[in-house]
Formats: C-alpha cells, sequence, structure tokens
C-alpha cells in the first residue's frame, strides 16, 4: 500500500494477463505501490479476459497492493481503425482519472500510451513520463506494415516528435537507443533526464535451481543437452534463421535436445523446424504459465534467440535474456540489437553471431562447444543479472525518476 498521497496513472497497451505484462508492468508497479497511488489502464486481449479465475487472481493481487486496475478491451481488427478506437477509449478513461484522482505523473509504456497520455495530461498538472520501449513507428517500417514516407508513418513522426518535445523525463530500454535519437532527429532539452533502464527480472523467482528431475523425465530430457527458445517464435524474432541454426546445432551436437516453450502454434512450429531440417526426435515443444517459467528456464544449457537487426531494434531490450541470466543460463544470440551483443560479449556468458549464414554456424561452433563446456558460466550469468537486470534496481530508477517528477512545477498550459 502505498505510503504517500501522489496520484500516478500508469497506461500500457500490453495486456497485464499476458507473461510479458506481468513481467514488465505487473511486477514493477506492485514495488512502486509502496510509495504512490497507482491507476493502471490496461488493454487486454478477449482470450485472456476470458480466463476468469485469471482475471479474479490478478483482481485480487492488485487489491493487496492498493492499486486500481481499469482493464480495456484489446482490438486487432480492423487494422488502424481498432488500435484508433482503443486509443480514444484510453483517452475517455484517463481524462476521467487525471480528473477525479488529481493525478500527478502520468507514466506512458510506449507510443500508443504515449499518445493517450498526451492527451490526458493536457487537462491536467501531471507531469509526463514517456517509456519508449523502442521506436515504433521505425519498426512499423522495418517490418513491412507500414510505408516508408507514408500517411500513416508521417502522422506517427509528427506525434513521435511531440511525445520527445513534450515528455518530462524519458526512458529508453538500451544506451544504443539514447544514442540514436539525433539520427531521429529529436533533441532533448537538458533539463529532461533520459535515463536506461532494461527490461529486468524478479531474481528472487528467477535463479538457477538446477534441472527439476520429474520435469526432466516428462519431457524425455535424460543425459541430454537443452539447447532453446522461450516465448515468442514470430514477428521480430527470426524464426526461421533460429531453427536453421537449432537443426545445424542438433547435428553438430551429440545428445542434443531442442526445447521450446512457447505459446504459439505448436503444430505449424513442428512443421517449420522439419523444414529447417531439424529432426523430429531431437524436438521437444510444450507451454507453461508464467508461474511456471523459471523451472523450464532451468532445463536450459543455452538459451537461443535471433532478432532482426535494424535501426529499430537498437532501443529493444529483450525481456528473456534478463531471465535467461537470471536462471544462470548462457546465451546464443545475433549481433545487431541493442545492447545485449556487446553486454554478453563483454561478460562472456554466451555466443554473439555476426552473421545468420551458413558460414557463420560452422564458424560458432567451436564457441558454443566452449560456452556448454564452462563450469563457470553459470555463476558469471547470475552475476550479470545481479549487477544490470535486477528488478530493485530498477524499480529504484522509476521511482527516482517518479520523486524527481512529483518535485517538479506544475504544468500550466501543457502544449502539443
Amino acid at each position: 500500500m502505498s505510503s504517500t498521497d501522489t496520484q500516478a496513472l500508469y497506461v500500457s497497451y500490453d495486456g497485464v494477463l499476458e507473461p510479458l505484462g506481468e513481467s514488465q508492468v505487473v511486477n514493477y508497479l506492485t514495488r512502486l505501490a509502496t510509495d504512490y497511488e497507482i491507476t493502471l489502464i490496461s488493454f487486454e486481449k478477449p482470450q485472456d479476459l476470458s480466463d476468469r479465475a485469471r482475471v479474479a487472481a490478478m483482481e485480487q493481487r492488485f487489491r493487496t497492493f492498493g492499486i486500481t486496475w481499469i482493464r480495456l478491451r484489446y482490438h486487432k481488427s480492423p487494422p488502424v481503425f481498432s488500435t484508433i478506437f482503443d486509443i480514444v477509449r484510453g483517452i475517455q478513461k484517463a481524462r476521467r482519472v487525471c480528473r477525479v484522482r488529481a493525478v500527478r505523473i502520468v507514466h506512458a509504456r510506449g507510443y500508443v500510451p504515449a499518445l493517450v497520455a498526451l492527451f490526458a495530461h493536457r487537462t491536467s498538472a501531471a507531469r509526463f513520463l514517456f517509456d519508449m520501449r523502442g521506436f515504433w513507428l521505425d519498426e512499423k517500417v522495418e517490418a513491412g506494415h507500414w510505408r516508408a514516407n507514408g500517411l500513416l508513418y508521417r502522422v506517427g513522426k509528427w506525434w513521435e516528435r511531440r511525445f520527445f518535445r513534450g515528455a518530462d523525463a524519458i526512458v529508453s530500454l538500451t544506451t544504443a537507443g539514447v544514442q540514436a535519437l539525433p539520427t531521429l532527429g529529436h533533441e532533448i532539452p537538458e533539463t529532461v533526464p533520459v535515463v536506461v533502464i532494461p527490461t529486468c527480472v524478479d531474481l528472487q523467482r528467477f535463479k538457477p535451481t538446477g534441472k527439476d528431475p520429474d520435469l526432466v523425465a516428462t519431457l524425455g530430457l535424460e543425459a541430454k543437452l537443452v539447447v532453446g527458445c522461450v516465448g515468442t517464435m514470430s514477428n521480430w524474432y527470426m524464426r526461421h534463421e533460429m531453427l536453421r541454426y537449432l537443426a545445424y546445432l542438433s547435428r553438430s551436437l551429440e545428445s542434443l535436445r531442442v526445447l521450446i516453450v512457447t505459446r504459439e502454434d505448436h503444430a505449424a512450429l513442428r512443421r517449420d523446424a522439419v523444414i529447417h531440417g531439424l529432426p523430429h526426435a531431437s524436438l521437444v515443444i510444450t507451454q507453461a504459465r508464467f508461474s511456471e517459467m523459471p523451472l523450464y528456464t532451468s532445463l536450459f544449457d543455452a538459451g537461443l534467440f535471433f532478432i532482426r537487426p535494424a535501426l529499430s531494434k537498437r532501443a529493444s531490450a529483450a525481456t528473456k535474456l534478463a531471465e535467461f541470466l537470471a536462471c544462470g543460463v548462457p546465451v546464443i544470440l545475433n549481433q545487431g540489437v541493442g545492447d545485449s551483443g556487446a553486454i554478453v560479449r563483454h561478460h562472456e556468458i554466451g555466443v554473439v553471431l555476426s552473421a545468420l549464414d551458413e558460414k557463420a554456424f560452422v564458424g560458432s561452433l567451436p564457441a558454443v562447444r566452449a560456452l556448454l563446456a564452462d563450469a563457470s558460466v553459470r555463476s558469471r550469468c547470475r552475476q550479470v543479472a545481479t549487477k544490470l537486470f535486477d528488478i530493485e534496481r530498477g524499480t529504484d530508477q522509476y521511482r527516482a525518476l517518479y520523486e524527481q517528477l512529483d518535485a517538479g512545477p506544475p504544468r500550466e498550459s501543457p502544449l502539443f
């Protein structure tokens, strides 16, 4: 429960009933709630809202910490119009919260929430924290969803300039993202703090535990080396390249099993794996609740993910990197995404591929063999997670920003 009367509004377009939202929204807010009266607006997917037991459990969790949860339904189609509809709903709710609760801080997690926040704090004295989470507009173009310099992109850029111009504080997931801001033409006033807070993890939940023998037996992983993936295997994650590399490793390393823990379509994933040469017998696919992920992650001898490198990805930080390291699991990843490659190389906690072709695959094998044979790598992984990705440290950084914003003068006439 809060020890102060300062009101904060947090807006997330990611649902807190999803694993990412629980990890990267709920875990922070329950800690910040000891110092602030928090109202959360989140957009939840229909399939998650249909799980009444899960909704009830989340409601109870928020009540325990004195957090007011306003859940709105997320709409996916028709494209663009559904997002506009969600934004309008969000603005209506946020403005009412700001008016009724005299909100002092509006914390926007990403671009869509930032648009909601701009309209909300324009009619109040609230300070605006832009937690950008990456360069979303450029992601849309680089993913092929929008045309470069098309109408949607140009309108989005107009708003993006106002996010940066109107922010009282800015959070980036990566140092590389901050360094890229001038490339995008954004000049941040010296009086506006810009803080790097990576995706962090609860080190009390994600920790080295050894492989659970019952789970090993259930999944058929006895006496096997396990390399695998968790979570999303599509969109920005390079599904086909990951499967090709895993197939290469399965041919090159004895007693290897590939374990993939995901909510995505298992049958489609298995078909793609076979197409890329990963034998059916070498692949185990399962799914798990967020609460079970530390148990499954601890089965890995190495975790793997490839993310498409692009300008927009300089500002990205994969949550799974922090979760792997917290469990003492070294990583295999590609170069060019945020600060991840530099961190892994500097601390010698994994293998970073500079390319994703056959030559690079072959060239990486000695390093992968050495990684799997390194008896001290797990302790180094945990040390790095403690130093860089501890959620308590991340929460302290957010708390310091909240205190700075709360101490600042109210906005007399917020402008776009």
